[in-house]
């Protein structure tokens, strides 16, 4: 690999060493965030040589390499997506540093073919995923690959299930745990300040290799296989590049590569009432049998989602809105206080989740002030115990939910969306991003109804009822409509698919018409479900790296545990 003086190219590790690139590796994994880290280490270990190319300029992501376009990107509806500088990052462990840590499985139904939900259905199974749940939940640091519990549901219907669990990262940000171990691998290599620019395709449709530039050097490098890490959007924004030069590769122009974007419907449109005072400690979070914090989720039963044709949809409590001075809560005031002054914040919480707890004005700072001084013992003493067991323990805890003698809580949706090939990411004349990400009157309607069940539920069943706040049904349709926003999910712009014409890459995440080209990423997704995706794109990824294994040297490296069929 030369450089443009047809000297060896130089790049810097993360200790500031200069280390000339390798010459030729079994696997070349561009991206370091979770899932890219994810599959590098488990390639390695599965006795592949592996490169890591990470387009930051040093290990903790601080400065932007250079030629990164940034906000540059164009949101055509920014009412509809964040800002991209919240939602990507480079350096190692990636979008980690962003991350709250959420680690969620999908389930069955979120794989199969369901026909009120258009453009469903994988080429693959809950089997082929299951296998790898343990190895993607112990590079994430979530605990033990346990997803449901054995709580009692109660009698009558079963519409609902409070069974299910979502676990968290026990230090979210990845770049010392996960980062040290890729780091320290004596297989694998890690560069940064290496952007990719371009793929060299043979006239066969492999790729010969990968043009890079970074600390003022162009270089090509050459691996036996290739897997794009980056992150959905930065996946998509170098394919859509590539394409311009191959007009008919990714199912051609105009074809699935940037449709079908992706993320959820999220928000809270009512507060949940609990008929006993106790009754919301079974959805607070709580530590398992290894320490790591757990929290119930009130999800929607597979039965009841093909009875009503509804979309995949989850619930869980939290307190009220931080900015909303009329909770007269002392301490969430005060921690509204630190939130809304930047600096303070900022250290506190990604920039994203920042803003949506501060809202967007005006500020009353002075009626928070008041709230405050209602009990200042109470909150300072709230305050010292969330940041000693948020911010100083070993084992972060994700968040607190104050009791109140009312029984009255935050009511939060996460709704699945369905596939919408108007839902797309394009490329301007240059490389900016024009983002055109919607939602649909079937994604809307389906969380509206969901309330509507879960309130029948809540009844039925003795645990309490929804208190919506507002007075009828068209302006809970209304305020769902205005509460949805995401590009935190980047799914679906390069998916999975049994025909190149229906998607990007294949059930082994190989890119249609490539022998050594591979994604790895939830922009793979056909589906986007009710969970986070970082949980089954880092499995998916465990998988990609036993696949290769295989592949190179079937050998080296045994069947999947637990399962035949992957």
């Amino acid at each position: 690999m030369l450089g443009p003086s047809g000297r060896p190219g130089v790049f810097m590790t993360r200790d500031g060493d200069a280390r000339p690139s390798p010459d030729s590796v079994d696997c070349c994994v561009v991206g370091a965030g979770p899932v890219g880290l994810a599959f590098a280490l488990e390639a390695a270990e599965a006795g592949q040589s592996v490169l890591v190319l990470e387009a930051g300029s040093e290990a903790s992501g601080r400065k932007v390499a250079p030629g990164r376009p940034d906000s540059a990107d164009i949101i055509l509806n920014p009412d509809r997506h964040a800002p991209t500088a919240q939602v990507v990052r480079q350096g190692l462990g990636g979008t980690s540093a962003l991350w709250g840590g959420r680690c969620v499985a999908f389930e069955p139904i979120d794989f199969v073919q369901r026909e009120y939900v258009p453009h469903s259905g994988w080429p693959i199974t809950i089997n082929d995923v299951r296998p790898w749940e343990a190895a993607a939940a112990d590079y994430l640091d979530c605990g033990e690959a346990q997803f449901h519990s054995d709580v009692d549901q109660p009698s009558g219907s079963r519409d609902f299930s409070m069974a299910h669990l979502e676990r968290w990262s026990r230090q979210p940000k990845l770049q010392g745990r996960l980062g040290s171990r890729v780091m320290n691998h004596p297989r694998i290599t890690v560069l940064f300040q290496a952007v990719v620019v371009d793929i060299d395709f043979g006239t066969g449709g492999e790729v010969r290799h990968l043009v890079i530039q970074g600390g003022g050097r162009t270089q090509t490098i050459r691996a036996t296989n290739y897997v794009l890490a980056m992150g959905g959007l930065e996946t998509t924004r170098l394919l859509l590049k590539v394409q311009r030069s191959h007009p008919t590769w990714f199912g051609g122009v105009g074809g699935p590569l940037g449709r079908y974007y992706m993320g959820h419907a999220k928000g809270r449109v009512a507060d949940v009432v609990f008929s006993a005072p106790g009754r919301a400690e079974q959805f607070d979070f709580y530590r398992d049998a290894d320490g790591t914090y757990v929290r119930r989720r009130i999800t929607l039963s597979e039965t009841a989602q093909q009875r009503e044709k509804m979309l995949n949809t989850s619930f869980h409590i939290d307190n009220p809105p931080f900015y909303q001075v009329e909770h007269r809560n002392a301490t969430l005031s005060l921690v509204y206080l630190g939130l809304a002054i930047a600096p303070i914040g900022r250290l506190l919480l990604a920039e994203g989740i920042r803003l949506r707890h501060i809202g967007t004005g005006p500020r009353r700072i002075g009626a928070h002030i008041v709230n405050f001084l209602r009990s200042p013992l109470t909150a300072a003493s709230d305050v010292i115990d969330v940041i000693r067991h948020r911010y100083l323990s070993v084992v972060r805890k994700p968040g607190f939910v104050l009791r109140n003698e009312a029984r009255r809580y935050a009511l939060r949706y996460h709704a699945e969306q369905i596939p919408n090939p108007d839902s797309r990411l394009s490329l301007d004349r240059g490389s900016r991003l024009s983002i055109d990400y919607r939602y649909t009157e079937q994604d809307i309607e389906s969380v509206l109804r969901c309330h509507q069940l879960l309130d029948d539920w809540l009844r039925s069943a003795g645990i309490g009822y929804l208190d919506y706040f507002a007075a009828s049904e068209d302006e809970v349709r209304d305020a769902i409509w205005e509460q949805a926003n995401d590009g935190f999910h980047s799914i679906g712009t390069t998916r999975m698919s049994a025909e190149p014409s229906d998607g990007v890459v294949d059930a082994d995440l190989q890119v249609h018409g490539s022998s050594n080209l591979y994604v790895a990423s939830s922009s793979v997704f056909r589906t986007a479900g009710e969970a986070n995706p970082t949980f089954l794109a880092t499995c998916l990824a465990v998988r990609l790296a036993h696949h290769l294994a295989r592949k190179n040297a079937p050998s080296r490296v045994g069947t999947a545990p637990n399962a035949s069929e992957c």
